[in-house]
């Protein structure tokens, strides 16, 4: 008898000694999001990246090649909030970057905030932003919350929203580029004051100097043959040139984020952040989230078949071969974890694609709202039901219904078999009324997951693949349910991660629980997803 309790005391003792042996954790996590990369570009641009950034994410690190944005609209708001909160906008609430607020009766901007006024321009109510649309919490908050507020969260980008949304409500610093000034700013929801190191990294008048600074290819330009030519019919240009050829110079500020060097500037901020917060200088696990912006600018721009495209994402990547030099060097190798993923892809340009036989066109939205409206105005007599179109979601008066006493399935219902006589609509999706959605399968699948109650249309739908949302002449847009924009990277690094990869399905809402369960946290407190299945952690 006695040994049988010795032996359970023994057991006891381990299970519990176990139970207290502190989790282990990366000293430092760097969450990285490149805007509007398409998965393809880790391996179009392969042969011509250097060995020291894409490459050694790739061949050192776990590659998920088959990830996926799980809603429609892909833009930009909607996809930094869903790889920090680890959810749909379904949950988190970013719809899009705007959206029609039924309440207010007008469009709201996604990181949009009146209560507060902007850190570091006075006076500049276009830099009036915070996460309060955000819904939930996110990755950073929940690491927060797990340490009593003792871990640092950090982000920095070019773009309000994506410096905003990944480094949540409880950050110790949020910033991005005032386009005015070339200056990093926050607002007043974080600080009142920027940080001494902010200012003073303000006075380095880095981004002026880097607007002055020539663009020319870093290779001589009959080598970029995953690229159209650099004359191409289907680029737009600066405003200060004739033709959209290299040489580029930026010259004015807000020509800078439409140039790699918008990229440089990001990099050296992040890496004031690092040294001058002291991340991964201790035992608990801090949050740097940095989004690279200009690959979207230069996209939207060029287009991506354009040289210029090609160039940014090649030298970006040395800019990611530096900056994890840098961490090997101030928080140590293997003591440090990265992922890196994207906020959308992007399409080719729909007249690239039209001069290739490939004819599909754009949507004009006001076309399709005012014969809409015509139509509805014949059927039941009331003259514009439908007040409102953004993207691809259709609002109706609902005060003009209740006056001429409609029923409003009625409505909906001539709305969807009108829709569908459009040659670029594939489907329709009423959320309210499944009888007569006409959206089956993934596509039903991707409108659900984009929608919210209180922030989204009456009815949404779908677009044939090959359509764009809006008319771009020149360059891209994105923000459809298709592979193109919604296929793009997830890459995990450092730490303890196991080199491997997996052609299994994950999805970008799995990033922030995976991440949590590595840091023995919390996910966010809206989380839909789950840790991806398959990295393996050294023991």
């Amino acid at each position: 008898m006695r040994s049988y309790l010795a032996l359970f005391a023994l057991l006891f003792l381990a299970n519990f000694v176990v139970a207290q042996t502190p989790a282990e954790r990366p000293k430092l996590v760097v969450g990285l999001v490149v805007d509007q990369m398409r998965y393809d570009y880790l391996y179009r641009y392969w042969d011509k990246y250097s060995s020291g950034g894409f490459k050694r994410l790739i061949t050192q690190g776990f590659n998920c090649r088959n990830n996926h944005y799980a809603y429609a609209f892909t833009e930009t708001g909607p996809g930094h909030a869903t790889i920090y909160s680890g959810t749909t906008p379904s949950v988190h609430g970013i719809v899009g970057n705007m959206w029609y607020d039924k309440y207010q009766e007008r469009m709201v901007y996604c990181a949009e905030d009146k209560t507060v006024a902007a850190v570091g321009a006075p006076d500049n109510a276009a830099l009036q932003m915070s996460p309060r649309n955000l819904l939930v919490t996110t990755l950073g908050d929940e690491l927060k919350l797990a340490t009593n507020h003792r871990a640092k969260v950090i982000g920095v980008a070019l773009k309000d929203r994506s410096s905003i949304f990944p480094a949540g409500f409880f950050s110790n610093g949020t910033y991005w580029m005032d386009v005015k000034t070339g200056n990093f700013v926050t607002s007043n929801f974080y600080t009142n004051t920027l940080p001494n190191w902010v200012q003073q990294f303000n006075e380095r008048k880095m981004a002026q100097e880097l607007a002055k600074k020539t663009w020319t290819p870093l290779l001589p330009l009959a080598q970029y043959t995953e690229s159209d030519v650099d004359d191409s019919p289907y680029e737009g240009k600066y405003s200060n040139e004739d033709k959209p050829v290299f040489p580029h110079k930026p010259e004015e500020i807000r020509n800078l984020p439409y140039s790699p060097w918008g990229s440089t500037l990001t990099t050296e901020m992040a890496k004031a952040a690092l040294l001058n917060e002291q991340l991964g200088k201790d035992a608990i696990t801090d949050l740097l989230a940095i989004s690279y912006s200009s690959t979207d600018y230069v996209g939207h721009l060029f287009g991506t078949s354009s040289i210029e495209a090609e160039d940014t994402y090649l030298r970006l990547d040395l800019e990611l071969a530096g900056l994890l030099n840098f961490l090997d060097q101030e928080v140590g190798k293997d003591q440090y974890l990265v992922f890196l993923s994207a906020d959308h892809g992007a399409p080719f340009n729909r007249s690239y694609m039209s001069d290739r036989r490939y004819q599909k066109w754009a949507v004009m939205g006001p076309a399709i709202q005012d014969s809409l409206n015509q139509h509805l105005a014949k059927l039941f007599g009331a003259k514009k039901l439908v007040p409102i179109y953004n993207e691809q979601e259709l609002f109706f008066d609902h005060k003009l219904i209740q006056e001429y006493k409609l029923y409003k399935p009625d409505v909906e219902r001539a709305t969807v078999e009108f829709l569908l006589t459009r040659p670029e609509i594939a489907c329709a999706f009423v959320p309210l009324n499944a009888n007569i959605s006409t959206c089956s399968g993934f596509r039903r699948d991707l409108l659900q997951n984009n929608y919210h109650s209180k922030r989204s249309g009456d009815v949404m739908f779908s677009l044939e693949p090959g359509f764009l949302n809006s008319d771009y002449p020149k360059g891209v847009t994105h923000g459809v349910a298709y592979e193109y924009d919604t296929h793009v990277p997830l890459l995990f690094y450092g730490w303890k991660i196991e080199p491997g990869t997996t052609n299994q399905p994950t999805y970008v809402h799995d990033i922030a629980p995976t991440v949590a369960d590595w840091l023995s946290i919390n996910a966010p407190n809206g989380a839909s997803g789950k840790p991806v299945m398959g990295v393996k952690l050294k023991k």
